[in-house]
């Protein structure tokens, strides 16, 4: 048997990070950047005294970047160990190992490679006197030789551009690139380009900033003013940074934005993890020492600790939102306005933030839109619609019986409002039955009823054929002559109907066997309103046209009032019934003109 080594198709590998691993070209920014902090942060480490500096230098005739440190440097040995091998790094060695580096993979510098078609390398190593050149190039060829003339402790890479990256080598962009990785770097930074020269990280991290610096700083870089800035930190993590929460409203299947650093260098400035999926109403800028980079490094490995500082940052906004409703009332009763929908969609999930923010919420009521702690004040005992088009048949006259109906029938607010007791010990929510609406409200007496029955049982002849039956009582306001109420399972039987009267056969035995199925045939049910004179001086009638008119008109009003969709057989019933109450009403007063 013999051990015989891969053969490494290097044009392959840099085709592979350039259209794979880096999301974009400009990263051989961050990683020159990376090791040329990592040098320092290593020298730094040997004792010495210098004046720490990265300076990065533009040709722009030539189209060449000149990266220079003036870190630790490397030998020739290390050379040899370290850009010679794919994968080595100087931070895996057991003496490196220091969480004072930013950088994990030995794969860094093949993303110059990705811009350009030779890197060349000068070097002078803190602990050896010689200075070296490299050239290295992408078919995996590699030179060393000593130099003649003595350069300053540290390394400088040179790079010319590749035909089609000569934007990544102009001096708005590499100003740009600079700034967006190496901002908050704790290193001086200066680019040259001719004769002049900029620093470029002079500002300070907004995580080491005030309150009202950070708002100040995040409305400079976002062009938008946040409504607050939230401190984070995480202990297990080593993370410290600040959640501002958006002026304006967003969806929760919006991108998340969030700025993630490790150790003061932009991994990513949209990773879309860092905190907890029910804090969308924030961005993100963070800053970690200990979560572990990807190879990529431009996000972090998602494992256990990963999931723990989530929570731990997860943790510091509720504590803030707690803090808040008490310290500034009007400012957190802001934020839930502006991001009412989606907080309403997280509360449904996660119990903590829908203890904190219930109280706040508004609902439609038979009372009108109120905040839940204004509803509890007022009637304790609470019904719940299932949807919207149940509130909206019983609200005004669930309102004139001194009952507190809310319309769960909008997104969310039906699952909010059956959790309200888990919260509030004094409240308590049934779901109103729609059908079983009417038994509240007052029974006629034995005279009344036996009276209306006649006209009851007209009512339900005349109206077998709409999946509908008819019932009287007294209830307020007066001006409701009749109350329609349905659910879905009669609405299904009457879209059956219709189904079976226009579908071909096949469909229509189909649905005659569903509807046969059914264990109890439902009803929908008209309560005509004794209280109201137009049912009482229909009921009392002895001309049968006058009644049917009347019931068909009612009915039909009824449905219009209470938003139900009517079919073709509906309509064209309360278009008759409309002409012949008008040609009724003509005739009577074309005869008493005569």
């Amino acid at each position: 048997m013999e051990n015989i080594n891969f053969q490494v198709n290097l044009n392959g590998i840099i085709d592979l990070l350039s259209n794979h691993l880096y999301s974009d070209p400009g990263v051989f920014i961050r990683e020159l950047l990376q090791n040329g902090v990592d040098a320092i942060t290593a020298r730094k480490r040997l004792g010495h005294q210098f004046e720490e500096k990265v300076s990065v230098e533009l040709f722009t005739a030539s189209n060449t970047i000149a990266f220079q440190d003036n870190g630790s440097g490397l030998t020739e040995q290390e050379i040899e160990q370290f850009l010679a091998r794919i994968g080595s790094t100087t931070k895996k060695s057991d003496l490196d190992m220091s969480d004072d580096y930013i950088g994990q993979f030995g794969v860094g510098l093949l993303a110059c490679f990705v811009v350009s078609d030779e890197i060349v390398l000068v070097t002078r190593s803190a602990a050896d006197g010689d200075s070296l050149e490299w050239r290295g190039k992408p078919d995996g060829t590699y030179v060393i030789k000593k130099m003649k003339k003595q350069a300053p402790i540290g390394t400088t890479v040179y790079l010319k551009a590749k035909l089609e990256y000569e934007e990544y080598f102009d001096s708005y962009r590499v100003n740009e690139l600079l700034r967006h990785y190496g901002q908050f770097l704790p290193i001086p930074i200066y680019l040259t380009v001719g004769k002049d020269e900029e620093r470029i990280n002079e500002t300070e991290a907004p995580w080491k900033m005030d309150r009202d610096e950070a708002i100040a700083y995040i409305e400079r870089e976002s062009f938008h003013k946040p409504m607050d800035v939230i401190p984070l930190h995480s202990t297990i993590g080593g993370v410290e940074g600040v959640a501002y929460i958006l002026p304006y409203a967003v969806s929760l299947q919006d991108e998340k934005r969030h700025h993630v650093y490790l150790k003061n260098m932009l991994l990513s400035d949209k990773m879309p993890n860092i905190l907890p999926p029910w804090a969308f109403f924030v961005n993100g800028i963070l800053n970690t020492n200990s979560l572990r980079p990807t190879a990529s490094r431009e996000a972090v490995q998602e494992n256990e600790l990963f999931f723990a500082v989530r929570d731990e940052l997860g943790d510091c906004i509720k504590r803030y939102l707690i803090d808040l409703s008490g310290r500034n009332p009007e400012l957190f009763k802001r934020i839930i306005v502006v991001h009412y929908a989606s907080l309403k969609a997280m509360a449904v999930e996660d119990s903590e933030l829908y203890e904190l923010i219930i109280r706040h919420l508004s609902f439609e009521t038979s009372y009108g839109d109120m905040a839940m702690s204004d509803i509890i004040a007022s009637h304790p005992s609470l019904l719940v619609t299932t949807t919207l088009d149940e509130f909206r048949q019983i609200a005004r006259v669930a309102r004139s019986q001194g009952l507190m109906v809310v319309n769960g029938g909008y997104v969310h607010d039906f699952e909010l409002i059956r959790q309200l007791p888990s919260v509030e010990e004094e409240a308590s929510v049934a779901v109103l039955d729609i059908l079983e609406f009417s038994s509240r409200f007052e029974r006629l007496g034995g005279e009344e009823r036996q009276s209306i029955e006649p006209f009851l049982a007209y009512a339900n002849e005349l109206l077998e054929r709409f999946q509908c039956r008819s019932l009287v009582r007294w209830f307020e306001p007066a001006d409701i002559p009749v109350l329609y109420t349905t659910n879905d399972e009669v609405n299904f039987i009457k879209l059956a109907d219709d189904s079976e009267r226009e579908a071909n056969g096949l469909f229509a035995e189909i649905v005659h066997v569903i509807r046969k199925e059914l264990y109890e045939e439902p009803f929908a049910q008209l309560c005509f309103n004794y209280n109201n004179p137009i049912v009482r001086k229909a009921a009392a009638s002895k001309d049968e046209n006058i009644q049917q008119t009347c019931i068909e008109l009612l009915y039909t009003q009824a449905l219009l009032m209470g938003n139900h969709t009517m079919n073709a057989e509906e309509l064209r019933l309360m278009n008759e019934s409309l002409l012949q109450f008008m040609n009724m009403g003509l005739n009577q007063a074309i005869g008493g003109e005569r």
